[in-house]
């Protein structure tokens, strides 16, 4: 493709709208490999995001099974109890998270959080009592809160208006993924027999170690912009 093709599409950022010239015949060639490269890129490690983050609230209730509730001494309604103790922080911090994710870039709050909320889930595997249980749920409310808004701010800033729909569509749905996948990989952990964690805490120890590690590679794969970006060539950028 020769150099001047690099500058035949253009788009508008404050339309969101892709201006397309008339005499190129490749325009739908170029369209659909840019938007394919982002699909496999972008989209696909904030897809493996919302499936951990999923993962990662539904681990408490698997850990239940594996004999939490007792462990811990909790009674009557106290499971209840830990279990919606994240959710007052989550509604509490969604909008100064938001906040802060537009003045330091979603590529960065997201990495972030991402790691924050892996090692609180790792914290739970050294919690003792309800108690323990209820703080770390507090904080990982305030830490998950900025999630979903950050990958959708990241959809709406790389795909054109007509594409975004489809996009988040996509991302949402994958938080069924974790769901489905949650269970198997849970019963997995709670076969290993090492005497350091009971098995439940292995839960929350590997599902937030995982999460956390994530999170580092997640800095590393993502751009704020098109034109930061490493996933796509300078043709590439002016497409998205």
């Amino acid at each position: 493709m020769s150099d001047k093709h690099s500058e035949d599409i253009v788009y508008n950022v404050a339309s969101k709208e892709l201006i397309l010239p008339a005499d190129n015949a490749d325009n739908d060639k170029e369209l659909q490999r840019a938007f394919r490269k982002l699909d496999a890129t972008l989209l696909v490690v904030l897809i493996l995001c919302s499936v951990l983050n999923s993962m990662d609230r539904a681990n408490l209730g698997l850990s239940k099974v594996a004999g939490l509730e007792n462990d811990t001494g909790m009674s009557g309604g106290d499971f209840n109890v830990v279990v919606s103790a994240m959710y007052p922080t989550y509604l509490l911090f969604m909008l100064p998270s938001n906040l802060v994710l537009r003045k330091v870039g979603a590529r960065f709050w997201l990495s972030l959080i991402t790691i924050i909320w892996g090692i609180i889930n790792m914290s739970m595997a050294f919690a003792k009592n309800k108690t323990d249980f209820i703080i770390c749920r507090l904080f990982l409310g305030a830490a998950e809160s900025g999630a979903s808004p950050g990958a959708t701010m990241l959809i709406t800033l790389w795909y054109p208006r007509n594409m975004v729909t489809s996009r988040i569509s996509i991302f949402f749905s994958s938080f069924a993924i974790g769901a489905v996948i949650g269970g198997p990989i849970a019963s997995g952990i709670i076969k290993i027999t090492n005497p350091r964690f009971k098995s439940w805490e292995w839960i929350f120890f590997i599902e937030g170690l995982t999460t956390a590690s994530y999170g580092l590679v997640m800095f590393f794969l993502l751009s704020d912009y098109p034109e930061k970006s490493w996933m796509l060539n300078s043709k590439g950028e002016s497409i998205a």
